[in-house]
């Protein structure tokens, strides 16, 4: 991957699978050609059973550091030798870093996460949410949500028990949220959105365009709440568009990509994000494919 002639060359990737989908070297490549950097960045995609065998050896890796996504932001930690304190809290990694020979985990999906929010003019405090899933994206969400003031906030996951362990985790750092565990068969989680203010999908249901939406229409409240969808392409999901007929406002995962990217980009280099590059490079790779 790096050649003898290259030493000097800093290689970043993102492991995921699938990623054909992954706009991620499109954003970071243009950082670095903005910023002038002698660095590049791949997409690596791995079977789990691959993955594992990667991160067994990571300390052979020909890597400068790199991003990993669905399914890998909680498997990746025991071969980790340092979190951040956001990480560690979270359960969860989205980037790492290569630093003096340690590698050291970090998680942007809050900041990127957050920044959706922002852009959608929402803010958390007091407010109810429902967040659909429990592996790592979802750790984010729930810890900025909890982070920044949430009242209520209930976690649906296939498997109850995911649900709940990631709710007692958050628990004892967020005593005063009403916090709801339960399936996609409870009817209880469709009492929970109906008083929701924000609805949150947090799983990979919907990066196949064939995907059906994880909420029926007639499931939405009546009153009008925000649905976003971590999930950037295709960039309107059936979820989303159920949302949209419904009146209801939606927002997609670009803004968290670019956000995410942008920290793990100054992470990595220790220089400032050029976001409006990179926001156009984002763009245009998702026009392209």
């Amino acid at each position: 991957m790096r050649a003898a002639g290259d030493r000097d060359l800093k290689v970043y990737g993102i492991f995921g699978y699938p990623l054909s989908h992954t706009v991620s070297p499109a954003i970071q490549n243009c950082a670095f050609e903005f910023h002038r950097l002698k660095a590049v960045y791949f997409a690596f995609e791995r079977p789990p059973a691959r993955f594992r065998f990667l991160m067994r050896n990571i300390k052979s890796l020909v890597l400068d550091g790199f991003n990993v996504t669905i399914p890998f932001k909680e498997a990746i930690i025991p071969y980790l030798d340092q979190l951040s304190r956001e990480a560690k809290l979270v359960g969860a990694v989205n980037t790492v870093k290569k630093q003096n020979g340690r590698w050291i985990g970090y998680n942007t999906d809050i900041e990127g996460f957050l920044a959706g929010l922002k852009q959608a003019g929402f803010k958390p405090r007091g407010k109810s949410a429902v967040v659909l899933g429990a592996r790592g994206s979802a750790r984010a969400v729930v810890f900025a949500l909890a982070q920044n003031g949430a009242r209520k906030i209930s976690v649906v996951n296939r498997t109850k028990s995911r649900a709940q362990n990631l709710i007692r985790k958050f628990r004892r750092s967020f005593p005063n949220i009403q916090w709801v565990a339960c399936d996609f068969k409870a009817n209880e989680w469709k009492h929970a959105l109906s008083q929701a203010d924000l609805l949150v999908n947090a799983t990979k249901v919907g990066l196949k365009k064939n995907d059906p939406s994880l909420v029926l229409k007639k499931l939405f409240p009546k009153r009008k709440i925000l649905v976003y969808d971590l999930i950037y392409q295709p960039r309107q999901t059936a979820l989303l568009r159920s949302a949209a007929g419904s009146g209801h406002k939606i927002v997609n995962g670009e803004t968290m990509l670019l956000y995410q990217g942008a920290k793990a980009f100054e992470i990595w280099t220790g220089k400032r994000a050029p976001v409006s590059k990179m926001k156009k490079a984002l763009r245009d790779a998702l026009c392209a494919q």
